[in-house]
């Protein structure tokens, strides 16, 4: 009785996928590759020089991922005719599941959406462009809110970010929490703003000290202060 153990025979290089000089040999599967020559392997290492077989294999996923992925192609021809399937025709595939079927066109949702041009943000041109949009996300509170908007080098808004609620006095604002949100978002410049219970905008001697330290502050730390606007029930005061 013949007991020789068949190895599996690699041709070439061991990177999944790509042609040797006898053609394009089987897939082994997942376990048999050096940890390096995983897919989640080389996408975290380099996205760009993957194929198309190891990229749908990391969103797959399991032990049999490279043969799934090798059946996806081979069943649809394309990244294209995937992406334009049903989530049934993508789940008949063997080894994927319904929930596999999912993931990939989320996945492939999120790559058309790439492509999209970007939502233009709003622009602050003036005092008046951001009491716009801060008028009625404050106007009407009955506490005191500080909000930060966090601007890119063309003044256009990143963000909205409420950093403070309540009673505020210039002892309670720490300068340093107002400039957080421009530091995660590698802004270049911030506008800040609160709002008078009282519906009286009229800014206070605590308001004046808080806007010269915030501009101190920013100029340490390279962030312009464009201006410090405070919000009444119907009127603003840059």
């Amino acid at each position: 009785m013949d007991m020789t153990i068949q190895q599996p025979c690699l041709i070439g290089t061991t990177h999944f996928g790509q042609e040797t000089s006898q053609g394009l040999y089987k897939l082994p599967r997942l376990k048999l590759l050096p940890v390096c020559d995983h897919p989640a392997f080389r996408v975290a290492k380099d996205s760009d020089a993957c194929s198309l077989a190891e990229l749908l294999a990391v969103i797959i996923g399991g032990s049999t991922q490279i043969e799934t992925a090798e059946r996806l192609l081979a069943q649809f021809g394309t990244i294209q005719k995937i992406a334009q399937a049903y989530v049934g025709e993508i789940a008949k595939v063997q080894g994927v599941s319904n929930a596999t079927a999912l993931r990939l066109k989320a996945a492939l949702a999120l790559g058309r959406k790439l492509l999209q041009p970007e939502e233009e943000r709003p622009t602050i041109h003036s005092p008046g462009d951001a009491a716009l949009i801060l008028m009625p996300l404050l106007a009407h509170r009955e506490q005191e809110y500080m909000i930060v908007m966090p601007l890119d080098t063309r003044n256009r808004m990143l963000d909205v970010v409420e950093v403070y609620h309540g009673c505020l006095n210039s002892s309670m604002v720490r300068i340093g929490e107002l400039f957080k949100p421009a530091l995660q978002r590698n802004a270049a410049a911030i506008l800040i703003a609160h709002n008078h219970p009282s519906t009286d905008p009229t800014p206070s001697p605590e308001d004046v000290s808080v806007t010269r330290a915030v501009v101190q502050a920013g100029k340490l730390l390279d962030v312009s202060v464009l201006d410090h606007l405070v919000i009444g029930l119907s009127r603003w005061v840059s």
